[in-house]
């Protein structure tokens, strides 16, 4: 079984986001405070969850352990596509985890925003997927050879397609950089 398309890529955005928070300018270590300023400005970013819910997710980073790995690794795999009747429950998951009491305030202020429910189950799931060091533990479905260069030649697509995008709204292409 692999990870669900839906949760690898935001699981990398969520890693991507705590690398970001991690060093300021200087290089120096600055998760700790960065994390109580995002904590502190909850009400704030709360709108975020439905469209950038790694940037929020991140305020539960250390929140949660986790009694039922099993539980958990069956959301891992799971596609929460508009957060059907499938999906679990925040009730019913948080039976399964300890929570940090320094969280508490912030899930209640989560669960009264719109889709907090559904987004405490996704922070939870990230946090599990960072304890656990996902890309060592899942295994991702093998890449035949012809599935390779498919994908090297979407991601030119893709590549060319963002210097357009990036072209259009008045930024200097890459292209042209590298010539």
């Amino acid at each position: 079984m692999s990870i669900s398309p839906y949760f690898a890529d935001l699981y990398a955005n969520y890693e991507a986001e705590l690398d970001d928070l991690s060093s300021d300018s200087e290089g120096k270590s600055a998760l700790k405070k960065r994390l109580n300023e995002k904590r502190q400005e909850i009400e704030h970013i709360l709108p975020m969850i439905e469209f950038a819910p790694e940037m929020v997710a991140v305020i539960f980073h250390n929140a949660f352990s986790f009694n039922n790995p099993k539980a958990m690794q069956s959301i891992v795999f799971s596609e929460p596509e508009g957060y059907g009747d499938d999906f679990i429950s925040w009730d019913e998951l948080s039976s399964h985890l300890s929570i940090a009491s320094w969280a508490d305030k912030l899930i209640d202020a989560t669960l009264n925003t719109e889709g907090g429910d559904q987004f405490m189950v996704i922070a939870a799931t990230l946090e599990f997927m960072r304890s656990i060091g996902t890309h060592t533990h899942y295994a991702q479905a093998e890449v035949s050879e012809h599935e390779e260069e498919d994908d090297e030649d979407g991601a030119l697509q893709l590549d060319e397609s963002g210097s357009d995008w990036l072209s259009e709204q008045g930024f200097e292409s890459t292209e042209a950089e590298n010539n």
